[in-house]
């Protein structure tokens, strides 16, 4: 008989991970500024690790936007212009209306994508932006397994990725209302009729670039938004300096 698992015992993340939190909360804090150079064995030095466990973090940061790769192989923590969110948050909201156009038509089986997509709502709704993310990537998920498309689950990944780590990084407190209104409309749409949820996504995708466009001009960079402003830190104190 196998053991029975605790649910309340969480493994320690590994060292990797413990770095790629630090690093994630450093750059989202601004303490590693738009721009700076990222070097591994400066990071390592500093973090008191081994430069392996900085070079994995470095790659998971790159996979999420964070940290970008320039032509010259260096690598700086991303420069984010206001052209460049709008253009990630375009294409995450293609991918969104594609997966919704292909949904089945039986309202019944969408029980569980409509109640993530009201999850998402809800919790964008309270403030808790931190917790918002984490149901947004769940609600794509039981999108993409009902869709059960693998090219569009291939396709969607990097964008999830990269489209998350930009929603990190913008300021957006002024735009909860209209994500969670806009998903608490699709969680409707999918209990009643599923065929109106893709242009719902359409319609709100919309009316996110616009509001987007009249934040700042397109080649603003981007600063992140003080962790006071809506986003909760990650968990600290993994790896110390």
């Amino acid at each position: 008989m196998a053991p029975q698992i605790d649910e309340g015992f969480d493994a320690p993340p590994t060292l990797g991970e413990a770095v790629s939190r630090r690093l994630r909360d450093e750059i989202l804090s601004g303490r590693l500024a738009p721009g700076a150079p990222i070097r591994d064995a400066e990071l390592a030095s500093r973090l008191g690790v081994s430069i392996t466990p900085v070079r994995e973090s470095v790659a998971v940061l790159i996979s999420e936007g964070l940290i970008e790769v320039l032509p010259n192989k260096r690598r700086r923590v991303t420069v984010l212009t206001q052209q460049t969110a709008q253009e990630l948050m375009d294409v995450l909201g293609i991918l969104l209306a594609a997966g919704f156009e292909r949904l089945p038509g039986n309202p019944e089986k969408l029980e569980g994508l409509a109640d993530a997509c009201r999850e998402f709502a809800e919790t964008l709704g309270a403030g808790d932006r931190s917790t918002a993310e984490a149901k947004f990537e769940r609600m794509v998920a039981e999108l993409l397994r009902q869709v059960a498309h693998g090219e569009l689950s291939r396709m969607a990944a990097p964008v999830l990725r990269r489209s998350v780590g930009a929603i990190r990084l913008y300021p957006s407190a002024h735009l909860y209302e209209l994500w969670g209104q806009a998903f608490l409309d699709v969680a409707d749409a999918l209990t009643e009729d599923p065929a109106r949820a893709s242009s719902i996504v359409r319609t709100f995708v919309g009316a996110l670039l616009a509001t987007m466009a009249g934040d700042r001009p397109q080649d603003a960079e981007i600063r992140p938004e003080p962790r006071g402003a809506g986003l909760a830190p990650e968990a600290a104190g993994e790896v110390r300096s």
